[in-house]
Order: structure tokens, then C-alpha cells, then sequence
């Protein structure tokens, strides 16, 4: 190759390499969307023709509570897909504004303690109170309600009856940083999981909780577009010695930065 074509050759080099990866992704992610739609479905199916078949009360009233599961699996697979890819589409016009953090956890938090209340879990908030400038930041409003909505259902998934989810929000006017935690008393997640998980589909090892493996890809995603990091440790909360718990962390830029007016 000619000396003063060699820059321009690497360039088109790496473009067709990550190309070519993100093709194979792609591929891939379809591939895990197609299988996790499939399950779902078939159950639908069997179900609606064991209901055709049957002649029995009760056990019509069995088949339609199955159908009724498995259409509400697909469709929450359907509704993550979605979001997924509207984080995606959207990180690349992302319309930002001033939002406020404490607002947003307090509305999914109301959106939440039905099925908190349904398995008995004690669903808490600690931090500032709504309207203070250290819990502000520039974000997208749909995509942050989106990040906390999934943080807060995949702590209530996880954690069993009797159990412990809470939000804690920190601030530092110092620095600007604002901390969103979500501790939960599940399971936990080993440590050889904690970056697999925010691959969409992956599952982790021993567990038979419903849910379509796409609410900490998401979180990450959204994440990102806001310039945040988020990382994973162990909760051990007080009161649940035998149980690790998951704190998931998130860490934004805040509004109230050093010497900002």
C-alpha cells in the first residue's frame, strides 16, 4: 500500500471491523429477542388449546390464568425491547432538561407499592426532600424514569416476602455529584456476574424470577447517555444477616456543580 494512502486504508479497515461487530450483535440480539418472545408464546398456545378442549370449570379457569401469564410475560418482554431500543434511538438526539431526581423516585415509587405491598416488602425513600438544587440535574425525563422504574422493579423482583428495598438519594454540593442507590435484601449477585448482567437477555445463575434479562441493559444505556457510571455490590442491609441483597449505584453530574452560580 502506498505511503500517503496508508492512513485512509487503516481508517476504512476499522470502520468494516466495528461494522462487522455491530452487525454480529445485532444479529445476535435478535436472535435473544426471537428466544425470549418464543417461550411465551408457545405457552399461549398450548394453553388456548387446552382451553378449547376442556369441559371442566375449574380447570378452564387453570388454562385462562396460564393465558393470562404468559400474554403478560410477552408483553413485558415487548415493552423492555421497546424501551431498549427507544434509549438507543433517542442517546442520539438525547432533548435534555432540568429534572429533578427526588421527583422521579417519588413517582415510581408510588407506581410500585402495590406489588411491594403484594409481597409484603418494606418499601423506603431516604434522602432530600423534592425542589432542593442539589437533587437536580440536566436529563431526559422519559429516559430517567425509565432508568429508576427498572433499578426499583428488578430490586422488588428479586428480593422475597418480608423483605427490604430502598432508595437512597446522596448529594454533594461540593462536588455536583448526585448518588442514586438501590438496595434491595434478595440474593444478591456474585461478583464474577456483576458486569454480565448489564448484557441484555443475561440471566443470573439460580434464579427463577420472571423477567426478560433487558432492565439493567437499559439502566447502563440510559446511564451512559447521562454521563453516569453505575456499578453493583452487595446491600447487607440490617436486619437480613442471611441474604447479601444487590445496591445497585448510580452516579450523576448534578446542577449544583462547584462555584456554579
Amino acid at each position: 500500500v502506498p505511503e500517503e494512502v496508508a492512513p485512509l486504508v487503516a481508517s476504512i479497515n476499522d470502520l468494516l471491523s466495528r461494522l462487522k461487530v455491530s452487525l454480529t450483535t445485532q444479529k445476535r440480539f435478535l436472535a435473544d429477542a426471537a428466544h425470549q418472545l418464543k417461550t411465551p408464546l408457545a405457552g399461549l398456545r398450548m394453553q388456548a388449546d387446552l382451553a378449547q378442549r376442556e369441559t371442566d370449570a375449574d380447570e378452564l379457569k387453570k388454562s385462562l390464568k396460564h393465558i393470562g401469564r404468559a400474554s403478560m410475560r410477552a408483553t413485558h418482554t415487548v415493552n423492555q425491547l421497546l424501551a431498549l431500543a427507544r434509549a438507543e434511538t433517542t442517546g442520539r438526539s438525547l432533548a435534555k432538561q432540568r429534572v429533578d431526581l427526588v421527583h422521579i423516585v417519588s413517582e415510581v415509587m408510588a407506581d410500585s407499592v402495590p406489588r411491594a405491598l403484594e409481597k409484603q416488602i418494606d418499601l423506603g425513600y431516604e434522602g432530600p426532600a423534592a425542589g432542593e438544587q442539589a437533587s437536580q440535574l440536566e436529563g431526559n425525563l422519559t429516559l430517567l424514569k425509565e432508568l429508576v422504574r427498572n433499578l426499583l422493579d428488578n430490586a422488588i423482583n428479586y428480593t422475597p416476602e418480608k423483605g427490604q428495598v430502598t432508595l437512597r438519594l446522596l448529594t454533594d454540593r461540593f462536588s455536583g455529584v448526585l448518588v442514586l442507590l438501590v438496595e434491595d435484601s434478595g440474593p444478591g449477585i456474585s461478583e464474577s456476574e456483576r458486569e454480565l448482567v448489564f448484557q441484555p437477555f443475561y440471566r443470573t445463575l439460580g434464579t427463577n424470577v420472571d423477567g426478560s434479562g433487558l432492565g439493567l441493559a437499559i439502566v447502563l444505556e440510559i446511564a451512559q447517555q447521562h454521563g453516569a457510571a453505575v456499578t453493583i455490590d452487595n446491600a447487607n442491609l440490617p436486619g437480613h444477616p442471611q441474604s447479601p441483597g444487590t445496591r445497585v449505584t448510580v452516579r450523576f453530574v448534578g446542577l449544583n456543580r462547584p462555584y456554579a452560580v
